[in-house]
């Protein structure tokens, strides 16, 4: 959940505080005033001030435990809080101040003017809402450049992600250990079986083109995710033959409204096949589930003796990006027996996938 900048907002209230306190302050020496009452007239404004902007800080985290700071409802909420306190508080305040009969350098000297004193509560209290408008304005001017920079900072490291996960499967497409099994596994299925190196070849041909033409954009359609991992695991099975089964369970309606992290799914499917054993024997199976809004990629475990040095930097890259996307990480289950990874599907392209 996005936070409130608490600190900004308090350093902002003490300092529109004091500076209309010093505002105050001049007027009433440019009046003539005394130096005592100048300066109860400004602290007394301060003090005011500043306790008004402070209390709707305290309602902003208050209402922000329940609704995103963004959102219609806080906003909702905030206002009604944010001004029925502030009457109160003017209302209490007034009292106050007839009450300790300061009223000669807190109550200005128009009132005097006004015969019915009974409207001078209203008065007071207008002056309060119009304080606490300005707190208000002033509040939603440092949240709103707070999540513009937030929303900045974001993407500029969604991008570096994103970047950095394209440039790790390029890498590893063009590495020679893939390219020699690739062409070395073309080779054989044209000697042997001519129309399958036939189709080998067509899933080569998408796999590769849909990697390069995907690597400008963060998300890409489910459809599109799914065709890139199919034609990745048709080359495997190829390859491997019976020792790899795969299956893919997902509702044909969701694969052309839902949307994915661009290579997301992929290198799930690829790290199971790189750390697994697979032979006729005892066949890899890889399954690719949805459930509601959720793909799951399950594997019975294999695990290789031996095997290639792994930073897990693929996973912990999917998960950064998951977290900068949609605010939540990916779930992964190891029980013995199956390896499991839950991964979120986006309901939209837009730039805001936290819904």
């Amino acid at each position: 959940m996005k936070r409130l900048p608490i600190k900004s907002l308090v350093r902002v209230s003490f300092i529109a505080a004091l500076s209309i306190a010093i505002l105050v302050g001049l007027n009433s020496s440019a009046r003539e005033y005394s130096l005592s009452t100048i300066l109860a007239k400004s602290g007394v404004i301060f003090v005011g001030i500043l306790v008004n902007s402070l209390y709707n800080v305290g309602v902003q985290v208050w209402i922000s435990r329940r609704w995103n700071y963004l959102s219609g409802q806080f906003r909702l909420y905030r206002t009604i809080a944010s001004f029925s306190g502030a009457l109160l508080l003017n209302f209490l305040v007034f009292r106050m101040v007839v009450s300790a009969n300061p009223h000669t350098f807190v109550i200005p000297d128009w009132y005097e003017q006004v015969r019915n004193k009974a409207l001078w509560p209203l008065l007071f209290m207008l002056h309060g809402i119009v304080f606490n408008a300005f707190v208000l304005m002033l509040h939603n001017y440092i949240t709103l450049v707070h999540a513009k920079n937030n929303a900045e900072l974001e993407n500029a490291r969604l991008k570096f992600t994103n970047t950095e996960a394209i440039n790790q499967l390029l890498r590893q497409q063009i590495h020679p250990h893939f390219l020699f099994n690739a062409l070395n596994t073309l080779k054989s299925l044209i000697r042997r079986h001519p129309e399958k190196a036939e189709e080998y070849l067509i899933h080569l041909s998408d796999f590769l083109r849909a990697s390069i033409s995907t690597g400008h954009r963060n998300v890409i359609s489910l459809k599109d995710e799914i065709k890139l991992s199919v034609d990745y695991l048709e080359m495997q099975k190829m390859r491997a033959g019976e020792a790899l089964k795969f299956s893919i369970d997902i509702d044909q309606q969701a694969l052309s409204n839902r949307w994915l992290p661009a290579f997301s799914l992929q290198p799930l499917l690829e790290n199971a096949i790189k750390h697994n054993v697979l032979t006729s024997e005892d066949p890899l199976y890889l399954d690719v589930i949805q459930e509601g809004d959720y793909l799951k990629v399950v594997n019975n475990l294999q695990v290789k003796h031996q095997t290639e040095a792994s930073t897990g930097s693929g996973l912990m890259n999917l998960s950064e990006r998951y977290k900068m996307l949609t605010g939540e990480d990916i779930l992964i289950e190891d029980n013995g027996r199956t390896f499991t990874v839950k991964i979120k599907i986006l309901q939209h392209a837009g730039s805001d996938y936290r819904r």
